[in-house]
């Protein structure tokens, strides 16, 4: 066989024995072998290939499919501006610490800098967010097996250790793997799928006996959880552990860690404040509307915790950001080197999620008056969305959505207006469901294409129905990936799109000022009077438009009972309208809080 074909065969025979069941590719010529090779693993059974046309959008669904899993996929493009399209999900996969293998094909070397076609500067184009960067050179015809074993090796432990430091157990997250590829670019023999599995198992290209990868990685490195007096003991030199604490979650999706979550909170009587994504819903202490109750400031300012206990990015809300830098001591726990730490506060930073005490309980009447208040903010929210605001707003779209996501289904909500609609006002809706988001650097780019991959990784082994709620911005910024080859099986996963026709959280934030009306809607609304329906419907996707809570409801029954890929449209009122309705759900809450 050809140096580039023994290399493309070698490189993805050794991604199956390092465990990757997904492959991702972006078609191109520059790594036809690649494409090739992929192929006759895909009908020998080896793997899933998905096939995406745009790049950015492919590293997406390879983000999403490795978030759920822990199993990194790989996104496989050809050369040149294919590889720069692949940034933005990269920089997501760094700073959510998701595990992803981008494996591009270059040029050789030699046809760099000299103005070669299609032909750029790929080795360290993702610069410091990926956790390595190799750069694999072209290969030769070796002229007898021993030269061609040694390249072998070399093939086989670089593959190996790339996807290794994909899931380093400091800090998993993104590698870069650039493959230079010489031509003839396809195989020059004709050996079948099964053929060319029997070269890999044995010759000078052989990989290790039994299907083992080339080399695994058996560091095991972490922290142990210890009893949170112990943790007052290493910061204070003193085991007494205050009445006053509040625990927030940030994003973070490991069942073990809401589980140590749920068993500190109920030891302590502290509340637990969690972000969507922070999957804390279930848990016994923590409160609906955390956020919304900070924010007002006569509770805030009665409700300082002596310390507070922060897991994950956490990034939602100013109101309680600004509470945790108000608390006397911060717990900040993170396996990571890079630890989160936005408000730098922290005074000790520990690796796990700290144990209920060694001896004794506390009790105090703390948890109940964060309790009632969470309650009366409950009440007046009821109150107002269901009778005096009669508009259909994002607010209830986000409820309705968090409500129907099944008990063991999964809730990608997209960034803005979605996610801080379902922090405040769904937060413990959807229950037990897995609540996901690009949480790493909160951007609207990639999202369809990310809830897609999570949803075929949840779907792996439970056949329960997704729900991604998007606004119209962000659905649109990655409408190709709904543009899914027909040979592909679809998950079951509806798209909600909050539609209010342009940024809507841009109402909410300084620039909604009304000294800025005359240019708000030019350079920050932006509406794009999009037939959103119509623009599905051209794709060949079920989809429907619903105006009310009502419509809404009947809409995510039968998309979820029909199962596959389907959109509902929630054209809800105007911008102006809903953040109208928002300020009369605050002073509500702080007419509430006042009888507290």
């Amino acid at each position: 066989m050809n140096p580039s074909t023994a290399l493309a065969r070698v490189i993805v025979d050794e991604l199956l024995r390092c465990g990757i069941t997904d492959v991702v590719l972006a078609p191109g010529s520059r790594s036809a072998g690649l494409a090739i090779a992929l192929a006759a693993a895909e009908s020998r059974g080896e793997l899933t290939l998905h096939v995406r046309v745009d790049e950015r959008s492919a590293g997406f669904l390879a983000l999403g499919l490795g978030k759920l899993s822990g199993v990194p996929a790989v996104v496989v493009t050809t050369s040149g501006t294919s590889v720069a399209n692949l940034l933005p999900a990269i920089i997501e996969a760094d700073y959510s610490n998701v595990p992803l293998l981008a494996l591009t094909a270059d040029r050789p070397a030699a046809l760099r800098g000299i103005g070669a076609n299609q032909t750029i500067h790929q080795v360290g184009i993702f610069g410091g967010s990926v956790r390595d960067a190799i750069d694999l050179a072209a290969p030769t015809l070796a002229p007898n097996d021993e030269d061609q074993g040694s390249q072998n090796r070399v093939w086989r432990s670089t593959v190996a250790r790339a996807v290794a430091a994909t899931t380093d157990v400091m800090r998993a997250g993104p590698v870069h793997l650039n493959v230079q590829f010489a031509e003839p670019l396809v195989p020059t023999d004709k050996l079948t799928p099964e053929e060319q599995l029997e070269a890999m198992q044995s010759g000078a290209f052989a990989g290790r006996p039994d299907g083992r990868p080339w080399v695994a990685d058996a560091r095991l490195l972490g922290g142990m959880s210890v009893p949170i007096d112990e943790v007052f003991e290493m910061l204070l030199d003193d085991a007494t552990i205050p009445e006053r604490g509040l625990i927030v979650v940030g994003d973070q999706a490991d069942g073990e860690v809401t589980d140590l979550v749920d068993e500190l909170g109920d030891a302590l009587g502290w509340p637990i404040i969690g972000e969507p994504s922070g999957n804390v819903a279930a848990c016994d202490t923590t409160l609906a509307h955390g956020a919304l109750i900070l924010a007002n400031s006569e509770f805030a300012d009665a409700h300082v915790p002596d310390v507070v206990i922060t897991l994950g990015r956490i990034g939602l809300s100013r109101a309680v950001q600004r509470h945790i830098a108000r608390a006397k001591f911060h717990i900040a726990v993170d396996t990571q080197p890079q630890w989160n730490d936005s408000t730098r506060t922290a005074d000790i930073v520990v690796a796990s999620c700290p144990l209920p005490p060694s001896e004794g309980d506390l009790g105090s009447d703390w948890l109940e008056s964060w309790q009632r208040a969470d309650l009366l903010a409950a009440v007046a929210i009821e109150t107002v969305l269901a009778g005096e605001i009669t508009s259909f707003t994002g607010m209830h779209v986000a409820r309705a959505c968090g409500q129907a996501v099944p008990e063991d289904g999964v809730f990608f909500v997209g960034p803005s207006w979605p996610v801080r609609h379902v922090y405040n006002f769904a937060a413990n809706a959807s229950g037990s469901a897995v609540t996901l988001g690009n949480r790493g650097t909160s951007g609207i780019d990639g999202c369809v294409s990310t809830a897609w991959g999570a949803a075929i990784a949840a779907q792996r082994d439970s056949q329960a129905s997704c729900i991604a709620l998007l606004g119209d911005l962000t659905f649109l910024y990655d409408i190709n990936g709904l543009r899914v080859p027909s040979v592909e099986s679809q998950p079951n996963l509806v798209y909600v799109i909050s539609d209010n026709n342009g940024g809507g959280i841009f109402s909410q934030l300084e620039q909604g000022a009304p000294k800025f009306s005359e240019t708000f809607d030019r350079v920050f609304g932006t509406p794009l009077d999009a037939d959103i329906l119509a623009t599905v419907q051209a794709l060949g996707i079920p989809c429907v438009v619903v105006a009310s809570v009502e419509e809404l409801n009947a809409a995510l029954a039968k998309s979820i009972a029909a199962g596959g890929v389907e959109v509902i449209v929630a054209q809800t009122c105007s911008r102006d309208d809903e953040a109208s309705a928002l300020k009369t759900v605050n002073g509500a809450i702080e007419q509430a809080l006042a009888t507290a």
